[in-house]
């Protein structure tokens, strides 16, 4: 078993508290509500989610959403929470992270948690729609 953050109401995995910020109308609404969590561990914070997915052995990509009341240093603060907890518990080498172009905001964030720039690139998001992306990884910490 997975120790938690040690983040007050952190939680793995709960569904519920999920998607309570995903289906929040600032963020992605009804239509982002998953009905199951997959092979993924999403950490889960009230107004805040952060997900890990393995893409290959020892590489995770990572996804985050937050709701506009949480949103800047009180996000920022618990995603350096589970940053710290995941390097601290988690086999992974490398997380990745794909930030839609038009959003500023969690570009900037991405550099105040440590992540760096790879680059552009183009993909299809959740909702079949093919989108500008860029890019940013951030090896484990030595």
């Amino acid at each position: 078993m997975i120790a938690l953050p040690p983040i007050p109401g952190a939680a793995l995995n709960d569904l519920d508290a999920i998607n309570a910020v995903l289906t929040h109308p600032a963020v992605f609404g009804e239509v982002a509500r998953l009905k199951d969590i997959g092979s993924g561990l999403i950490v889960s914070v009230p107004g805040v989610v952060v997900g890990f997915q393995e893409v290959r052995p020892r590489v995770h990509e990572c996804h985050q959403a937050v709701i506009p009341e949480m949103r800047g240093r009180p996000a920022l603060e618990i995603m350096r929470r589970v940053r710290d907890w995941w390097w601290a518990t988690q086999p992974s080498d490398l997380m990745i992270a794909p930030i839609p172009e038009h959003k500023k905001p969690a570009r900037f964030l991405m550099h105040l948690l440590g992540f760096q720039r790879i680059g552009p690139y183009r993909a299809v998001s959740n909702d079949g729609i093919e989108r500008e992306y860029v890019a940013y990884q951030m090896e484990r910490p030595q």
